[in-house]
């Protein structure tokens, strides 16, 4: 009974930090894309909407 429940607890384990490692990368990439932003002239533009929609279903589906 002790050894399936502490294999439950690994697996959870796991999974978090899995989603962990995750965010963080997400975050480094988004400090990366903030650094690379604002590195740009300021003649090139805004975003386009569309970039903004893809970008933020691309964050929204890291945290399902």
């Amino acid at each position: 009974m002790h050894s399936h429940l502490d294999f439950e607890l690994g697996k959870e384990r796991a999974v978090q930090m899995r989603r962990e490692v995750g965010r963080n990368r997400l975050e480094s990439h988004l400090a990366d894309a903030r650094r690379a932003k604002d590195a740009l002239p300021e003649e090139i533009g805004p975003v386009r909407p569309g970039m903004a929609a893809r970008a933020m279903a691309v964050v929204i589906a890291l945290f399902r």
